[in-house]
């Protein structure tokens, strides 16, 4: 009994051992603007497919852990695949006898898919296809097209003959007609498990409430970001890629709201997004950000919700039922309170400044003195670029004569300025009215001016600079000549 075991368990091995083994290696995208569950995703279903295809009696289909274990880590398989120059050099530190990749492009605007199949042992190709679509459901509709006849040029690989007709029997009388079959019994198709429903309108309404804001938002941020990479302020880092950053951020904030159980609805929005940034594309495939504003405004955003509601009905997880959206939702309470804050706002400032007087009979000006302003400035938005900013703040200044005598003059001051908001950048300019609380000699108490200046807003934070011209003769013997006020100033602040 025993020696028949062992020949048995001998003739498996050599079986199995016969078995040539494929390695389907990760999708690979240079560029890293598609999402690595979409990848993951085109992988297996070429996976899929080569398993269909190749005979399981003669040819075994790696396992994703198996390649891994191989190359030591996660880390370490996702490198190789990004980097590999030559996919049966790869093949040999796997020790695999077949192996294809799937690596995707760009060209002209639209998205390329090459993928290749290699024998490893002399690392001959045995074949290849490409081609390119506007989204990733054209590039999965090319894998399914194609694939299945690359791997039926695996050498070996041929449909078996057909069996040589049998000689025709004499003529015999018709036999009696035989009962007719019982008709066969449908297999039960097995369902799907439902941990928890959801109603398909909560998801529509949500989406539509918030999808479009949230697009906004990550769209601000993005060119918040490039702009402040880009001026003198800017951390040096290197930023994500742009359309890589989009789909993060869209989809990061559309699955907080997305009612439990309908996770799986988050890739039709993710396609969704895709083909928004694919429109905004400048003609290398990067990211035109002027575009994508004109791209978010003029986007459809029923297109996507007719996908959802054709998705959601042949899912048995979904019911339809009618659905209220509150009065508070979540995303127009976020809305509401994000508008509130972006229309009044308050902030607080203060810095140093450099300032003089100017004398319109005299040879020359007073020299500059130091001095510093520190107050509060009310933000009222009317729009996304225009904004007007009241302020109340206390400044210090004055001018050193030709003696040295310091003079120092301290001011309440009101400025009234008009604010072009560029993504990051300020530009300020409008009167101010001073009131003089404090002087050293005989100067009068007013001041009124123009004010201009330059500055970035940088998350919460405020860095700016200003010129202030006084157009007012603040000194009281004005039969005699007139002293004007000129100051430089540089100020931090934070808005709340």
């Amino acid at each position: 009994m025993n020696k028949i075991l062992s020949v048995a368990l001998f003739l498996a091995f050599a079986v199995y051992g016969q078995q040539e083994r494929i390695a389907i290696m990760h999708t690979v995208d240079d560029r890293d603007s598609i999402d690595v569950y979409d990848l993951g995703y085109l992988t297996d279903k070429l996976r899929d497919i080569a398993g269909k295809v190749l005979p399981k009696n003669r040819y075994g289909i790696m396992t994703q852990q198996s390649i891994i274990d191989r190359l030591g880590s996660e880390e370490r398989a996702e490198k190789e695949c990004r980097e590999a120059t030559c996919l049966a050099d790869l093949g040999r530190k796997i020790s695999a006898d077949y192996i294809s990749q799937g690596r995707i492009g760009r060209f002209s605007g639209e998205l390329t898919i090459k993928v290749e199949l290699y024998r490893v042992r002399n690392s001959t190709l045995i074949g290849s296809f490409t081609g390119d679509s506007k989204d990733l459901r054209g590039l999965l509709a090319i894998l399914e097209a194609k694939a299945p006849k690359l791997f039926e040029e695996v050498p070996g690989l041929s449909p078996a003959p057909a069996p040589t007709p049998a000689p025709v029997p004499a003529p015999t009388p018709p036999p009696a007609p035989p009962k007719p079959p019982p008709e066969p019994v449908a297999a039960p198709v097995a369902k799907k498990e439902c941990v928890n429903k959801f109603n398909i309108n909560e998801l529509v309404s949500k989406i539509q409430s918030g999808f479009p804001a949230q697009l906004k938002d990550c769209s601000s941020t993005l060119a918040k970001n490039m702009a402040l990479a880009a001026s003198p302020f800017g951390k040096k880092a290197e930023l994500k890629e742009p359309k890589a950053f989009m789909i993060e951020c869209t989809i990061d904030g559309i699955k907080q709201k997305l009612p439990l159980g309908a996770e799986e609805y988050v890739r039709p929005i993710e396609s969704f997004v895709q083909n928004i940034l694919n429109a905004a594309s400048a003609a290398g495939g990067g990211l035109d950000v002027k575009k994508l504003s004109s791209a978010i405004g003029g986007m459809n955003v029923n297109d996507l919700i007719d996908e959802l509601k054709e998705k959601a009905a042949n899912d048995p997880c979904v019911v339809d039922e009618p659905y209220e959206s509150p009065v508070a939702d979540e995303y127009e309470e976020g809305d509401s309170e994000e508008g509130d804050r972006r229309i009044v706002s308050l902030g607080i400032r203060g810095g140093l400044n450099f300032s003089h007087l100017y004398i319109d009979r005299y040879d020359g000006p007073y020299n500059s003195v130091t001095g510093f302003q520190l107050g509060l400035v009310l933000d009222i938005a009317p729009s996304s670029w225009f904004h007007f900013q009241p302020g109340l703040m206390y400044i210090q200044r004055g001018a050193e004569d030709r003696l040295g005598d310091v003079v120092t003059l301290r001011y309440i001051e009101v400025p009234l300025l008009l604010s072009l908001k560029l993504s990051a950048v300020r530009i300020n300019a409008g009167p101010y009215v001073d009131l003089c609380v404090g002087a050293d000699g005989d100067f009068d108490g007013t001041d009124f001016g123009i004010s201009m200046g330059l500055g970035f807003d940088i998350g919460m934070f405020y860095i700016g600079m200003f010129y202030d011209y006084g157009m007012i003769n603040i000194y009281n013997y004005d039969d005699i000549f007139g002293i004007y006020n000129r100051t430089l100033g540089f100020n931090l602040g934070v808005n709340l």
